[in-house]
């Protein structure tokens, strides 16, 4: 069980951080003219030029996007909201906690080591999933633009994964690397 665990908690950790610093979440690729792609903290925006050969790309923050469309006028604002900005980085900063707590719980388990103190690693890395599963999920539903901009992307997937995983893997590693018990009836 221990291998299974560790295995869990190591690739968890490998979906959350690849998650965390992408930039596909919301995706739009449909399109060989444009292709739009925002990350937890950042967005693109790539078109071709005009002979049909370069693609010429524009990056800026999400909250920098969101103002821009807001300053295009009413109708353009509609499409904006203001949990997009402040989720994705409570997104981001919870995806990295629960990846280093899941990869401390990880080679906890590999070298075959109990863990120990009042917060074990396998804590913020349950909690960091939990959080990030409902704070991703509120990024995604309150994308800007209008419906069929973009679409989740890979990042979103392999995050979900991750989450699944880690929630898989931080229980069985509490379970299965908790410190010893010890023997009361002994003096």
């Amino acid at each position: 069980m221990r291998p299974v665990a560790s295995g869990l908690c190591a690739a968890a950790a490998a979906c959350l951080l690849y998650a965390a610093f992408t930039h596909t979440w919301l995706a739009n690729a449909a399109s060989r003219y444009t292709d739009v792609g925002f990350g937890l903290r950042s967005n693109f925006q790539c078109a071709e030029g005009l002979t049909g050969t370069d693609k010429a790309c524009e990056w800026m923050t999400n909250s920098a996007f969101i103002e821009q469309m807001r300053g295009l006028g009413s109708e353009a604002a509609k499409y904006t909201s203001s949990a997009f900005v402040p989720t994705g980085w409570i997104t981001f900063i919870v995806a990295l906690i629960a990846a280093a707590g899941l990869a401390a719980a990880a080679a906890f388990g590999f070298l075959k080591k109990p863990m120990t103190g009042p917060i074990v690693p396998t804590t913020p890395g349950l909690l960091g999933v939990m959080i990030g599963l409902i704070t991703g999920c509120v990024f995604v539903a309150t994308k800007p633009g209008p419906p069929g901009m973009v679409g989740v992307g890979l990042s979103f997937w392999l995050f979900g994964v991750g989450c699944v995983m880690g929630i898989a893997g931080a229980q069985m590693m509490a379970k299965v690397n908790k410190p010893p018990e010890p023997e009361w009836t002994v003096d």
